[in-house]
């Protein structure tokens, strides 16, 4: 496989301020079609920042009904921007070739991947729960176009329901706070819960970073998502995304990638 570039999840609406990076792909939520993100991005939007940047647009929510109100827009949309999606209706909707599957938890392995590839769903979003001898397993065995969240503060899961406001309600605390920091009682790992206007999202608090793994990944187009980072680490992790050090420079974690997660979801080995 031939090195891919990074893709960026941008942290706010101006992507200029990438422009000294030398980065130019951007993978940008979809308002009313995603979840668990800093900003989000009309069609319009989408469309005029497509005619100076290599663009993506996510769409992370199961959709349920309002995939028809995705139908009726997506015609509206650039002919060269591609969707990553998680809802796995949309591969009815979105041409093969502007497609990438986005089974968050699921794609797991190489059989799954080279299954889809089969159905000409070419272009995947794997697991970064998986060890650095199954990514690299996975390499050697697929030829499938593959993305990773290379950097990023892993959504563990959303919510429809307003988690954060009915707390506060419950309890009597103040209705205006939309974000807590807890302590997992069994692990005693560090968690973030925010409520949006369309649901809740939690996520680990560390952020994951795979760079000490860099050469072997080189391979896959790596997703920086810097969602709910802060602008220290921000600025550390764009001035250093080709260093392999850069997870000793941040509030890192990759306990993932060296230690096996048994019994994932989706895995059909």
């Amino acid at each position: 496989m031939q090195k891919k570039e990074f893709l960026i999840i941008p942290n706010n609406k101006d992507l200029y301020l990438y422009k000294k990076y030398n980065l130019n792909s951007f993978i940008l939520p979809l308002q009313g079609f995603s979840i668990g993100y800093n900003c989000y991005f009309d069609v319009d939007e989408i469309n005029e920042l497509s005619k100076s940047y290599n663009i993506f647009v996510i769409l992370n929510k199961f959709l349920h009904m309002t995939i028809y109100d995705f139908e009726k827009i997506y015609k509206k949309f650039d002919k060269k921007i591609k969707f990553i999606v998680e809802d796995i209706g949309l591969v009815n909707i979105i041409d093969r070739d502007r497609l990438v599957l986005y089974e968050n938890h699921i794609l797991s392995n190489y059989k799954a991947i080279n299954y889809l590839s089969e159905l000409n769903i070419k272009n995947v979003v794997i697991n970064n729960d998986l060890t650095i001898s199954e990514l690299k397993e996975i390499i050697s065995k697929t030829k499938s176009n593959i993305f990773y969240h290379y950097i990023s503060k892993n959504m563990l899961m959303y919510s429809r329901r307003n988690l954060v406001k009915n707390f506060n309600k419950y309890y009597e605390l103040d209705e205006n706070v939309e974000e807590y920091l807890l302590n997992e009682s069994v692990t005693h790992k560090e968690l973030e819960i925010s409520d949006e206007e369309c649901g809740s999202v939690v996520r680990y608090h560390k952020i994951f970073c795979a760079s000490k793994y860099l050469n072997e990944l080189n391979s896959l187009n790596l997703i920086i998502d810097l969602t709910n980072i802060n602008q220290v680490s921000v600025n550390m992790i764009l001035e250093n995304l080709d260093n392999e050090k850069l997870c000793d420079l941040i509030d890192s974690d990759y306990y993932f990638l060296e230690h096996d997660i048994k019994y994932k979801v989706g895995d059909i080995k």
